[in-house]
């Protein structure tokens, strides 16, 4: 009687039969090369990502209507980033800004102080360099024109007298204009303290939307004059914005 004895050994279908201790130590080199590709990977994303963005969550009520305490926000931080290209012969300019130049009604993140501990503030860009800023009779007035904020929760009640922004400097100030530790109180803010612009509100869900610049529309020509404010009042600076880490 004919059998198929013996061609179970050269059966090319048949399961290959190796030590376990082999086969352990094959699926552990492939595994651990996996693991640490992965890891790699996922770091460089984190590195990347961090590098455009970061997240922060409102913390009072200093710019009601517009963003209210809890809600979570997505800053661009390469936003307002400059670039020197005073090495490149054929650019013809030393600096460059790809992302962006601030435009009034950018709403910022800036840190307004870091000792005895960091605090970042949210506020919106009133004042550019070179423009002159004032608030009078219940409004903002820039380059001597007044204008009609819709976004506000309240006309200020306070009087800030008219000074031209210096280089480098922001003009900023809250939607909740009498509730806001701002620059009417704290002073120009330096270009260097801007974390970022707010391009993005994602929580609560309802809220979510992609935030785009806004100001006021012109009312009148007040004709006032460029001077000097006061220096600001001493006074105890609390966070409006938190990170997420």
């Amino acid at each position: 009687m004919l059998t198929h004895g013996g061609l179970g050994a050269v059966d090319p279908w048949a399961p290959e039969r190796r030590p376990l201790r082999e086969v352990l130590w094959l699926w552990g080199l492939r595994g651990l090369s996996e693991t640490l590709e992965v890891i790699a990977l996922a770091m460089i994303m984190f590195v990347a990502v961090r590098a455009v963005a970061h997240n922060y969550r409102v913390d009072g009520n200093s710019m009601v209507p517009s963003f209210h305490d809890g809600e979570a926000l997505i800053v661009n931080r390469l936003a307002y980033r400059t670039l020197n290209l005073g090495w490149v012969p054929v650019v013809g300019r030393d600096e460059w800004q790809p992302f962006g130049a601030p435009k009034q009604g950018d709403v910022v993140i800036f840190i307004a102080q870091r000792t005895p501990r960091e605090r970042d503030f949210v506020k919106r860009i009133i004042g550019l360099p070179g423009q002159t800023v004032e608030v009078t009779k219940g409004r903002v007035v820039v380059n001597g024109v007044a204008f009609d904020e819709p976004y506000i929760s309240a006309p200020p009640n306070y009087e800030f007298k008219a000074q031209t922004v210096p280089p480098g400097k922001l003009f900023v100030l809250g939607d909740n204009r009498n509730n806001s530790q701002d620059s009417h109180l704290i002073g120009m803010v330096d270009m260097g303290e801007v974390v970022g612009r707010v391009d993005l509100r994602y929580w609560p869900l309802r809220a979510a939307e992609i935030i785009q610049g806004e100001f006021g529309t012109p009312v009148a020509q007040t004709g006032a004059p460029p001077g000097t404010t006061p220096a600001p009042r001493s006074m105890r600076l609390e966070p409006e914005v938190s990170p997420w880490r």
